[in-house]
């Protein structure tokens, strides 16, 4: 089984808060001999670029909160300024013809002035912009945790593969020492005229076939490597090793348990219930603008044109109701509540996905174990019938024909129970990550 680990909602916030992450993905690191998988987990938290890309969101919403909070307070500015101009008048007054006075003398005057400025009632517009803000903040939130998930399901997925590439290389290794032995013993007894050369010359085929192999799975290999270290968002050239599988304990889970725990711990599920009333907020604030907003403006000024200046001060209140404004606020109410329906029928998409996800990943499951079971009866059947069949042909009861088949099925077997181990494996983590389990559980559940 993986590490038995528990990422809570706070180990997440910290782990992909604000801050939370590295700022740059690991290069060249140095890595352990044998990579464990809940070490290979800590590195894909720690340096995988999409998390740095959720935490940049989380915190783009973060500043949103606050610039829509900005509106519960006043709004304060100072100005200081000097003019020069001069005064020529070029035009008449009542269709009378003045007569035009240019000079080039000029004057100055100086401005100084701070103003305030506050809302002191719009009927909710502020708060339903922060409320949308909040929750904006909260699908981001989710959405981290979404990024999170998956970069996990991901580096588990690649460490099973290299896990499998592992071992077929081992195996492939083992039949090349099964297929020497083959032809030792075809040698041997060709040497002594028991046996054709035809013995020989197959079992020398089948050495050439099984040393191509191991080429293969050593790249297969390396290409499994490259795929991990990408998962973990690293870059290095370590040769590295990753632990072999262990004993699989039970993992049984029925499909309604499966389904209740992914409609409360799916982040997407998490951030839709958000969208959806962040939506609902959105048809507030377009409404509110069907109703008059209260104002009060402040000011204190300091003007003139030679010193000492002249001070004046003022206070305003003002109603300012909307009238016309070319059914605009209609427009945009009818788009928030289209758009809440959009929402709606999204969440209905998203709920029939995770739906078939817990099940199809359940359903895998189910078939992955009962391979693994039927793979593990398969490689001893082909151990005990290849003992047979080499007892048989140094007894020269029978040819080496039997014999390559039987050394075929029997390194068929391994693949396979390797192919299975390995599919078992990441057909768990798929449940857990389609449960919305962020790190592997306890098995039995």
């Amino acid at each position: 089984m993986g590490p038995k680990i528990l990422v809570s909602g706070a180990l997440i916030a910290g782990l992909i808060g604000l801050g939370g992450v590295g700022t740059g993905g690991a290069s060249e690191m140095a890595l352990p001999e044998v990579l464990t998988l809940e070490r290979a987990l800590d590195l894909a938290l720690a340096n995988h670029p999409s998390l740095r890309v959720a935490s940049g969101t989380q915190a783009v919403n973060q500043a949103k909160v606050g610039q829509a909070q900005s509106g519960y307070y006043p709004q304060i500015q100072a100005r200081s300024a000097y003019q020069r101009a001069t005064a020529n008048l070029g035009f008449a007054f009542g269709g009378l013809p003045t007569r035009r006075r240019v000079s080039h003398e000029s004057f100055g005057i100086y401005f100084n002035s701070v103003t305030l400025d506050q809302i002191i009632y719009d009927f909710g517009k502020i708060k339903s912009q922060v409320d949308t803000a909040r929750l904006n903040l909260q699908v981001a939130r989710s959405e981290a945790e979404t990024a999170l998930q998956t970069v996990m399901a991901n580096a588990q997925q690649a460490y099973f593969g290299l896990q499998q590439a592992q071992r077929l290389v081992t195996v492939s290794e083992e039949a090349i020492a099964q297929f020497q032995k083959h032809l030792d013993l075809a040698t041997g007894r060709f040497t002594v005229g028991v046996a054709p050369k035809i013995d020989v010359t197959t079992a020398e085929v089948d050495l050439s076939n099984a040393r191509l192999n191991v080429i293969t799975a050593t790249n297969n290999l390396l290409v499994a490597r490259v795929m991990l270290n990408n998962a973990m968002g690293i870059t290095t050239t370590h040769p590295y090793r990753v632990e072999d599988p262990v004993a699989f304990a039970p993992y049984d889970i029925t499909l309604d348990e499966a389904v209740d725990r992914a409609m409360r711990h799916r982040p997407e599920l998490v951030a839709q219930r958000a969208l959806e009333q962040a939506a609902e907020s959105t048809i507030k604030t377009a409404q509110s603008d069907f109703f008059p907003n209260i104002t009060g403006t402040a000011g204190y000024t300091y003007n003139g044109a030679d010193f000492p200046l002249v001070w004046n001060w003022n206070v305003l209140g003002a109603l300012n109701v909307p009238i016309f404004n070319g059914f605009l606020t209609k427009q945009q109410v009818a788009e928030a509540r289209a758009n809440l329906l959009r929402t709606k029928a999204n969440g209905d998409v998203l709920r029939q996905t995770v739906l078939l996800e817990v099940n199809q990943a359940l359903l895998d499951l189910e078939g992955a174990k009962e391979r693994l079971r039927v793979t593990a009866v398969t490689v001893t059947q082909a151990r005990e019938r290849l003992a047979l069949v080499e007892g048989r042909y140094k007894a020269g009861l029978s040819n080496a024909v039997e014999v390559t088949d039987a050394e075929v099925t029997l390194v068929n077997a391994q693949v396979n129970d390797v192919v299975a181990a390995s599919n078992y494996q990441a057909a768990k983590a798929q449940l857990e990550r389609a449960m919305g389990i962020t790190a592997p559980l306890k098995s039995p559940l």
